[in-house]
Order: structure tokens, then C-alpha cells, then sequence
């Protein structure tokens, strides 16, 4: 599961292609964060006290996020504070940090050994992370949703996909693809055995609805 960020004041519902690049503008983009993530920690812990299935949630990390040096020893504290199993987060970062290679290596290096998943997101949308993927194991490649769009009508983005696709698997990394709206896009995945994520399979949920009984059962279908 990812974890999404919505903001629905009394005025009305704000997109996040709107709040999120002033968050990051202004630096709320730090306290915000770190509250996203221990919401993402509670919420872990309160599945798990209710015996529900155990599954691991995906939050994402800004780039400022990600460049604050001390990034890794605020993960530690609230892993430790929330009191959760650190195998059950992953930790999302896009190609675009990952430009500073040598930091953002040492970086991923010192979440891993925290015992957290990582996870390079919107992959494949023109920088290249390539170097960061040589020295450091990422656990999963998410492929951006741009990659799939018309890839039914374009043999040579099917082409980029299928090659993208086969280096996530050579470095032993979880695929999967963003974006799937159509059941003509999960149909294609199928053939390459990678994750499908999207409105396709499910809009976003409120933490109660994920384990409802109407939830349950349109994923045992």
C-alpha cells in the first residue's frame, strides 16, 4: 500500500499538484513529512493490533526530505517511538534526488541498515538514478505511469517498458507500474509478471475502508 497525502479544508478539496510544490517552497514540507510518516507508523501498528493482514505501506520522501542529512535519524526515532517492525515501511524517493549520487547513496545505505524497504519512484521520467541502482540495492523500481500511457499504440515505448521491466528483474527488484487505469494496460502487464497500481484496481481508500468487507471481497477476485 501507498500512503497519499489529500487536504480538504472547509473551503474545499486542494490538490496535492497545488499544496505540495508550496510545501516544499516554504520548507512545511519537513514537518509535514515527518507527520505523514508516523501517521503511516500509527496506522501500521493499528492494523496490527487488529490481527488484519500484514502488509507493508509505502510513503513518499520530497527531495528536501531526502537531503536533510539527518533524514535517516528522524526514520530511527519514530520507528522506535510508533514501535513497529521497520520491514514494514518502505521509504519512496524519485529519480530527481538522486542526481547528488554519492549523498543520495549514503543516504539509501543508512535506511536500509535500519531495516527499511526503499523504493525509486516515478522511474523512467528523464533522470538517470542508473548509477545510485549500481552501488546501492534498491528493493523496489516503480515505473512512472507516462511509460504505460500509449504503450498499446507506440512499439517504441513498449520497447523502453520491456527493457526497464527486464533491468528491474536482473537487479532482483520488485516492479511495478504506475498509472493502470484500463483493463486493456493490466491485461499487457500480465506477460511481464511485475504489480499493477492505479484506479484501474482501486481509487485511493481511507484506512478504514482498505479492510472492509466489500474491499475483501473484490480482492479475492
Amino acid at each position: 500500500m501507498e500512503a497519499l497525502l489529500r487536504w480538504n479544508p472547509s473551503f474545499g478539496a486542494v490538490s496535492p499538484d497545488e499544496f505540495i510544490p508550496i510545501s516544499e517552497e516554504t520548507g512545511l514540507i519537513l514537518p509535514i513529512g515527518e507527520w505523514v510518516l508516523r501517521e503511516a507508523c500509527r496506522q501500521i501498528k493499528k492494523w496490527e493490533k487488529q490481527k488484519l493482514p500484514k502488509v507493508m505501506v509505502s510513503v513518499n520522501v520530497s527531495a528536501r526530505q531526502f537531503k536533510d542529512r539527518n533524514f535517516p535519524l528522524k526514520v530511527r526515532g519514530i520507528i522506535k517511538e510508533e514501535n513497529i517492525n521497520p520491514n514494514d515501511l518502505e521509504i519512496e524517493i524519485t529519480e530527481s534526488v538522486m542526481l547528488d549520487v554519492e549523498g543520495a547513496s549514503q543516504i539509501i545505505q543508512r535506511l536500509k541498515e535500519l531495516g527499511l524497504k526503499v523504493a525509486i519512484d516515478d522511474f523512467g521520467t528523464g533522470y538517470s538514478s542508473l548509477n545510485v541502482m549500481k552501488s546501492v540495492e534498491i528493493d523496489t523500481l516503480k515505473i512512472d505511469k507516462s511509460m504505460i500511457y500509449d504503450v498499446s499504440e507506440n512499439d517504441r515505448m513498449l520497447s523502453m517498458l520491456t527493457a526497464i521491466i527486464r533491468l528491474g528483474k536482473d537487479l532482483n527488484t520488485q516492479v511495478i507500474i504506475e498509472g493502470v487505469e484500463t483493463k486493456e494496460q493490466s491485461e499487457l502487464l500480465k506477460e511481464y509478471s511485475v504489480i499493477g497500481q492505479g484506479y484501474f484496481y482501486s481509487p485511493p481508500l481511507s484506512p478504514e475502508q482498505v479492510w472492509n468487507k466489500q474491499w475483501n471481497n473484490r480482492v479475492s477476485k
